[in-house]
């Protein structure tokens, strides 16, 4: 449930200033030319076209009872490490609710009078310990597949 209470985010006061060296339109020590460096709006589109296949593709076999491996190690299985969250309509409305419940518990502890960077991460870890729960259980499980 989001609240319609105006808040704000803030950060610490210190900056660093990164230089990055302007790229050549050529790289002639690898022979590579700069567009070739970045990725696309093309390539980001194709990238998440390929991960909402891969997710449609994992449903239906769990649809159909189909056991699939976690690594993906065979030719017609996917790899579901990253996309564990994108399985079902229920975990996705957790992973939301889990974000909304995190921010807000940080924003909450960055109102008070002297947020210390610590207690900022605690009321964030506290809202999201049964992620953190779960990853460790699906790592345990993919540890063994590697």
């Amino acid at each position: 449930m989001s609240s319609t209470r105006t808040v704000s985010v803030r950060f610490a006061d210190t900056a660093q200033l990164h230089i990055v060296n302007r790229q050549q339109d050529f790289d002639k020590k690898n022979g590579v030319a700069r567009n070739e460096l970045w990725y696309t709006a093309a390539d980001f589109h194709s990238m998440r076209r390929a991960f909402a296949q891969d997710v449609f593709h994992v449903r239906a076999r769990a649809l159909a009872g189909v056991p699939f491996n976690y690594a993906g190690d065979d030719e017609s299985s996917v790899c579901i490490v990253g996309m564990e969250n994108f399985l079902t309509p229920g975990l996705m409305l957790e992973m939301s609710a889990c974000r909304e419940r995190c921010t807000d518990a940080v924003l909450a502890e960055q109102a008070r009078d002297d947020p210390s960077a610590r207690a900022i991460a605690i009321a964030s870890f506290a809202q999201s310990k049964k992620v953190v729960r779960r990853a460790r259980m699906i790592g345990k499980v993919l540890q063994d597949s590697i």
